[in-house]
């Protein structure tokens, strides 16, 4: 079991500060969890540092952090980022730098996620509602996380519900 407990303050790109759900867990997974998007929480704030890791390509272990951010399975993963899961694992142990597509794939996951937990709350509450249908796309938001065009849907939907417009 989860819940809030105070608001984190997070330093932006900009030099301005922002508040941040600190989310209590038994067992310090939000800690875990917040160490895990660290390194990539500098690409959601500019798009440039965004477009300068794409085209570097990130590391290979941006995979292993992606499993473990969103708790899903290889199976899973690999169709987000259509590739077959013996490709998906060749990347994992690979120490080479990941293609443009699969970075930036990977980079607009991760925002998406530390976006979900910002409007939940929670990771586990997000990642339920990421399962169940949802109205307003008239689509399971987890089924739309295989291209950039659904991630972005998706993740407009989050900005929606933190405004309150649910219809």
């Amino acid at each position: 079991m989860s819940k809030v407990i105070k608001r984190q303050a997070v330093i932006t790109g900009a030099g301005q500060t922002a508040s941040r759900p600190y989310v209590e867990h038994d067992n310090s997974a939000a800690f875990m969890l917040h160490d895990l998007l660290v390194p990539y929480e500098t690409y959601f704030k500019s798009p440039l540092a965004k477009l300068g890791a794409i085209k570097q390509g990130l590391r290979s272990a941006a995979i292993t952090d992606l499993i473990q951010v969103t708790g899903a399975t290889q199976i899973d993963i690999a169709k987000w980022l259509d590739i077959t899961e013996p490709t998906l694992r060749k990347h994992i142990q690979s120490s080479r730098e990941l293609n443009q597509g699969l970075s930036e794939h990977i980079i607009q996951l991760f925002e998406l996620f530390d976006k979900g937990l910002d409007t939940f709350g929670s990771l586990d509450e997000f990642k339920s509602w990421l399962k169940h249908y949802n109205p307003g796309i008239d689509a399971v938001p987890f089924e739309l996380l295989d291209t950039l065009t659904g991630i972005s849907i998706v993740l407009t939907q989050l900005i929606r519900i933190d405004y309150g417009v649910l219809a």
